[in-house]
């Protein structure tokens, strides 16, 4: 059985590429940090309202009502996302031209690998229990 074919492995391997992705470009402000004129960038956070609108016609999540008082299942939800880079908004440019503050650049790392400890313990924890859920031990 391929665990990426189970929408919760499948949704966190995507949020685990994405915070990849993520630190790279953090990364890339940080080396950047004493060029003059560099703007720092970050990835654009992804929005589950606009996966839900973007992928309402992909079928790859559907609800289901089993009783009258359920809502209808005409929506759909996907875990694909965009991944693009965006200029930071909050710039504050030095007397060179360079837009990057330390501050918040490491801060973002450090949330960055906070997440993805978490979302690679979360993967860990299931597999765990997939595999006690099978009979065989850990």
């Amino acid at each position: 059985m391929d665990l990426k074919s189970m929408s919760l492995f499948s949704s966190i391997t995507k949020k685990m590429s994405w915070l990849t992705e993520r630190q790279k470009v953090l990364a890339q402000n940080i080396a950047n940090a004493n060029t003059p004129g560099y703007v720092p960038k970050d990835l654009k956070k992804v929005s589950f309202k606009a996966q839900l609108d973007q992928h309402n016609s992909s079928n790859s999540l559907q609800m289901q009502a089993v009783d009258d008082g359920h809502l209808s299942g005409g929506s759909t939800v996907s875990g694909h996302y965009e991944i693009s880079t965006q200029n930071a908004a909050y710039a504050q440019s030095s007397p060179d031209g360079n837009a990057v503050n330390m501050e918040d650049e490491l801060m973002k790392m450090n949330e960055t690998q906070m997440d993805y400890t978490m979302a690679s313990n979360l993967y860990r924890k299931h597999v765990s229990m997939l595999k006690t859920a099978l009979g065989r031990k850990g």
